[in-house]
């Protein structure tokens, strides 16, 4: 799964759709490489509360090999999290103030990412999103115009935040990223008559390029979800409403070679 998560992100990085994370944690190599630090997790609480572990649910959503466990004690603060110094600088600007993460959770509750120790004196910024499934993965997005023009040395997600906590749960987290996600409803790419709307899309989408001979849409992953070969055409038109609420990619073909754009399915 590393090579195809490295393969999305230069992926994004051709398309202007950047991240803005210098490492996106995708827990492929362990926690050597990014140090997190757990705090408020009970009476024993320590650095042995996460591991990496095999993905307990691979799925369409999430492929991964290795995935972040954190155990929730019984006895933890509501606020128990972990936080980690190890991301050079996280900036967020208007075109890049999102964050994503993968999420697998037991139990339903809210889900907080804070931003501190900010260069350009910023107060630290918080915000909160509840996950809606258990036992399986779900894409959590967080929006922060709060933070905009914001540069930040410490990363910290609550991945269990109850008003009060009535017991202990298992979190799983991967895949965890900031990227700069244009959502007008028509895009139009550089080099490119590349268009593609209504974006965000909830059951179906118009792709449009001069002398198209084929799409493809792809999950965050490189996954190919779907597939269309056809004659040369200008215009058409697709079925996601099967898909789940997330980033995805499509790609067209055409005699000159091959282009790329993001959208979200609601």
């Amino acid at each position: 799964m590393k090579k195809l998560f490295t393969l999305l992100f230069l992926t994004v990085f051709a398309l202007g759709v950047k991240a803005q994370l210098a490492d996106p944690f995708t827990f492929e190599e362990g926690l050597a490489d990014t140090a997190w630090i757990v705090f408020g997790n009970g009476a024993e609480s320590s650095n042995d509360d996460i591991s990496v572990v095999h993905n307990p649910y691979i799925s369409d959503l999430n492929g991964s090999d290795s995935v972040l466990q954190f155990i929730v004690h019984d006895d933890a603060v509501p606020w128990v999290g972990m936080y980690t110094d190890r991301i050079e600088v996280l900036e967020f600007t208007e075109e890049a103030h999102t964050m994503t993460m993968m999420v697998l959770k037991t139990v339903i509750s809210p889900l907080r990412m804070k931003f501190e120790l900010s260069l350009t004196g910023f107060d630290n910024v918080e915000v909160e999103v509840s996950n809606t499934l258990t036992d399986e993965w779900e894409l959590i997005t967080f929006v922060v115009p709060e933070a905009i023009d914001g540069y930040f040395q410490r990363l910290t997600i609550f991945p269990d935040f109850p008003a009060t906590r009535e017991g202990g749960s298992t979190v799983y987290l991967d895949n965890i990223a900031n990227v700069e996600v244009n959502t007008t409803s028509v895009k139009q790419f550089s080099g490119a008559s590349l268009k593609v709307f209504p974006n965000p899309v909830e059951n179906r989408m118009s792709v449009q390029y001069p002398e198209m001979t084929g799409l493809t849409v792809t999950d965050l992953l490189g996954k190919t979800l779907k597939s269309y070969k056809f004659q040369r055409a200008n215009s058409k038109v697709i079925e996601l409403g099967e898909l789940q609420t997330g980033l995805y990619f499509v790609t067209v073909e055409t005699g000159n070679g091959n282009y790329n754009a993001p959208f979200i399915k609601k």
